[in-house]
């Protein structure tokens, strides 16, 4: 049985101000000290002199954004206000000081993110699926990456086994401490939000060459979830939103009544899928909506043309074995097996040969191109507030091979 439920109110400036005792006023100026002379922001903000930077700083701190266009800052404006003014109580600081150690530590990270993907990206298969049939609205996702360089020297390649059924360990939450905004809803009480609103699946997409991360300090992004009380709603908030919330990738999302989507975006555009059946699906490195396989297919040709390389590169593999993979996905959502648990476990413990393979079991013993491990296995009912997940044990099982763990949520309001 479920536990007690604690509701307690967030209160912003509270929050700014514990992490701003935590971090202390000499800790926030060597940070400050040090973000500014960040490979990313040295020939930029590192540039300017400490005032300039204050006076450019409080200027954007003091310029409310446009609630006309953008409603939902009207709530949050505010409270991220606050919490500058509590991080700087806290550190015994001035407002000044805390709002340029905040904005370069902001600026720094997005900054980061962008160059990351001028480089050419590590190869990845996540996917994500969903599945609308008896046993209520279930999400999944396949989470992989490359396996750890080290291994025990015992270690040998074995070949997966035929899906058997698995174990479970069932876990309760005997107490919950949800936090409720001033506005709007519980951003997690469970697997979604308060009104059964939630995401089962994100999956990377490296387009290279993209365009710079919009700034939108001081509010950075936006809780989607903290306001959406259905799918079509979460469909307005992330079009209202694109430039703050920026992403590259796919995820999935659904609610309770049985609505989905899948959101393909990168920075400053975005595609929407909506489920008109029963089944969606996404993969890693694949964008299916028209705008958005136009977009990528576009990106791709431009990083072909000025890296001096063709279509035939062995980077580019990572492209085509993507868009095999979420063919293979949708077959396997498709087939007769019930829209249900069984059917989202069979997929999830697919073994097709490389790379249609759900279940990945790569390893230092396979070809260089197929090494990626499948790290985690998970999906969420959105019906009863519950999750199930089993993951990787380095070296030893694979989540295909361990017992699954099932965790129940109270349920919502």
């Amino acid at each position: 049985m479920a536990g007690k439920i604690e509701i307690v109110p967030e209160v912003p400036f509270n929050d700014g101000e514990e992490a701003g005792k935590a971090l202390g006023r000499k800790e926030l100026r060597r940070r400050t000290g040090e973000l500014q002379k960040d490979k990313h922001l040295k020939p930029t903000l590192g540039a300017m002199s400490r005032t300039a930077l204050a006076k450019y700083v409080d200027a954007k701190l003091h310029t409310p954004p446009d609630f006309v266009r953008y409603p939902e800052l009207e709530d949050l404006y505010p409270e991220r206000v606050d919490s500058l003014r509590g991080l700087a109580q806290g550190a015994e600081c001035s407002l000044e000081e805390a709002a340029v150690y905040d904005y370069l530590a902001y600026r720094q990270q997005t900054e980061q993110w962008y160059q990351v993907y001028q480089l050419q990206r590590e190869p990845g298969h996540c996917s994500g699926i969903l599945l609308v049939g008896p046993d209520g609205v279930i999400g999944g996702q396949s989470v992989e990456s490359g396996p750890p360089q080290r291994k025990p020297k015992s270690y040998r390649w074995r070949a997966p086994k035929p899906y058997a059924g698995l174990k479970q360990k069932r876990t309760e939450y005997p107490d919950l401490v949800l936090r409720r905004p001033r506005t709007g809803y519980i951003e997690s009480w469970g697997v979604t939000n308060e009104k059964g609103v939630g995401c089962c699946a994100g999956n990377s997409c490296g387009t290279w060459l993209d365009e710079p991360i919009e700034d939108t300090w001081p509010i950075g992004s936006v809780p989607l979830l903290r306001f959406a009380h259905s799918i079509d709603h979460l469909a307005e908030l992330f079009r209202r939103y694109t430039l703050h919330n920026w992403g590259r990738g796919s995820s999935v999302w659904a609610d309770t009544h049985g609505n989905g989507m899948i959101v393909e975006k990168s920075y400053r555009r975005i595609g929407i899928r909506m489920l008109t059946g029963s089944v969606l699906w996404s993969t890693e490195g694949h964008f299916e909506s028209p705008e958005m396989n136009a977009y990528i297919r576009a990106k791709r040709l431009e990083y072909v043309e000025k890296a001096g390389k063709h279509l035939g590169a062995g980077d580019l593999q990572y492209a085509s074995d993507c868009a095999v993979r979420f063919t293979h996905i949708g077959e396997l959502c498709h087939e007769a097996w019930g829209r249900g648990y069984e059917h989202i476990r069979r997929i999830l413990t697919d073994h097709a040969p490389f790379p249609r393979a759900v279940c990945r079991h790569g390893g230092p013993d396979t070809d260089e191109y197929d090494r990626s491990v499948t790290m985690g296995s998970f999906f969420v009912d959105f019906t009863r507030n519950r999750s199930l997940g089993r993951n990787w044990v380095p070296w030893k099982k694979f989540p295909c091979q361990v017992p699954e763990g099932v965790a129940q949520y109270p349920a919502r309001p």
